[in-house]
């Protein structure tokens, strides 16, 4: 299983939005839309469970993320 951060995870989101209409035959037309689809089902997972993705769960991230810089617990 790969893991991703919520941030690779968007830009995979990305990357994929960006590469659909480069898709020429059925088969690839249909894996990229079968990953696109896990991309966003992952994603909306995250959104409810974390807050990822929404204003309220970036600025809970960034706080942590200072935290941990800071060495605080």
């Amino acid at each position: 299983m790969i893991s991703f951060d919520d941030m690779e995870l968007m830009q995979l989101a990305f990357c994929m939005d960006q590469t659909k209409n480069q898709m020429s035959m059925g088969g690839e037309i249909r894996r990229h839309a079968s990953i696109i689809e896990k991309v966003k089902v992952e994603m909306d997972r995250r959104k409810e469970r974390t807050g990822a993705y929404t204003p309220e769960g970036v600025t809970l991230q960034l706080e942590k993320e200072l935290r941990d810089l800071r060495g605080e617990l």
